[in-house]
């Protein structure tokens, strides 16, 4: 029997191999490619940019979908904070105490109530005015590094915001991050592992589906900052951040240097900061997931987030963030049989077992690393 799946996603080398991994099933998909919103009954399968997903036929539940309709408790840094507060109220034991880097919610409706924002997060305004400390700032929802800077003074947190007003109306088509109100503020990992003199994060990919089972994926990308690591320079993104977006452009870009497989550096304890990694993830699933109003699992939807760690000189793992929709495109052209691989074991645990209503489906390259029985609407 065939199965109606509608897939469109628009990075090319993304929608690719997501067509390549239904092919590659052993279920007979029939695969309708064209950038519209499924009206067809029938479309058992939707692939699709989060903007175009029918989700009237999800909740029929008559369609699989590759998203969870609501989850902004995971992926916006604000919503996330909160929960994690909330959750590390319950469970002071956690992980997550010194996983998840300091971090304080930061409101700014203009640069001319800095002052009154600052007030509201006394202790980076105290940790500043007395010196030796270093924050990162981030809008809440953004990507592409979009928004982030690294600071350790008042004043150069407050250019940031001077900066992007006469941005805007410099060129008033311009996207401007500035109209983005809600940011959170962290304390900076001052002391990163560095490999070749360089700062990397560790891209994971986690697949979460139905209600709920989650799991990280073994083949993990390494992604470096374009220059060697140096705390005196605060204001130079392509030192502190490991964005491959913000690279590709300069002229020391080179792909095999900036992208590179985790189990393959050359860096000790990779097993254990690997079991790290898997339980700030079941924590962090547990903390979201408990929040029905931020994060709602259903039977019939599985999403691929894309997570982001950082590892210090100690081997402590930091959770930076969680990415929905992840740029896969920046694994590059070298590694990308590591996208389709990942995208064949998707379609081997989330899709096909939906249909053959076959339990415990299991994949070599994917560790489970939480699973709960939760409340379905």
């Amino acid at each position: 029997m065939s199965i109606k799946a509608s897939v469109h996603l628009d990075e090319l080398y993304t929608h690719q191999a997501v067509v390549q991994a239904l092919k590659n099933s052993s279920l007979d998909f029939v695969i309708n490619e064209t950038e519209t919103t499924p009206e067809d009954e029938m479309t058992a399968v939707q692939w699709l940019e989060y903007e175009l997903i029918n989700w009237d036929l999800v909740a029929r539940h008559d369609s699989l979908a590759n998203a969870y309709c609501i989850r902004k408790g995971l992926i916006r840094k604000a919503q996330f904070a909160y929960n994690v507060t909330k959750y590390l109220s319950k469970h002071p034991e956690s992980i997550l105490k010194k996983a998840i880097p300091e971090t304080w919610q930061f409101e700014l409706d203009h640069v001319d109530y800095f002052e009154e924002a600052m007030n509201e997060v006394f202790e980076v305004e105290r940790d500043l005015q007395e010196g030796g400390h270093s924050f990162i700032i981030k809008p809440s929802l953004a990507n592409k590094a979009a928004g982030i800077k690294v600071f350790n003074t008042i004043e150069q947190l407050r250019d940031i915001f001077e900066e992007e007003e006469e941005s805007d109306e410099e060129d008033e088509d311009a996207e401007d991050v500035s109209q983005i109100r809600e940011w959170v503020i962290q304390r900076y990992v001052d002391k990163p592992l560095l490999v070749n003199q360089r700062k990397f994060h560790v891209r994971a990919y986690v697949l979460a589906k139905s209600n709920i089972e989650v799991y990280l994926y073994r083949d993990m990308l390494a992604l470096f900052a374009l220059k060697e690591y140096d705390m005196n320079c605060l204001d130079d993104n392509l030192i502190h951040l490991t964005n491959t977006c913000i690279q590709t452009e300069e002229d020391g870009f080179v792909e095999s240097e900036s992208v590179n497989l985790f189990w393959e550096l050359d860096i000790e304890k990779k097993e254990e900061i690997f079991k790290q990694m898997k339980d700030i993830l079941a924590d962090v699933f547990d903390a979201c997931t408990s929040e029905m109003t931020t994060f709602q699992a259903i039977p019939n939807a599985f999403e691929l987030f894309g997570i982001d760690f950082l590892i210090d000189q100690d081997s402590n793992v930091y959770f930076l963030e969680a990415n929905a929709f992840p740029d896969f495109k920046q694994t590059g052209q070298k590694l990308q049989h590591i996208i389709q691989e990942l995208f064949n074991a998707t379609t081997k645990i989330a899709i096909e077992p939906f249909f053959t209503k076959e339990k415990d489906v299991k994949h070599e390259k994917f560790v489970q690393v939480y699973q709960k029985e939760l409340l379905s609407l």
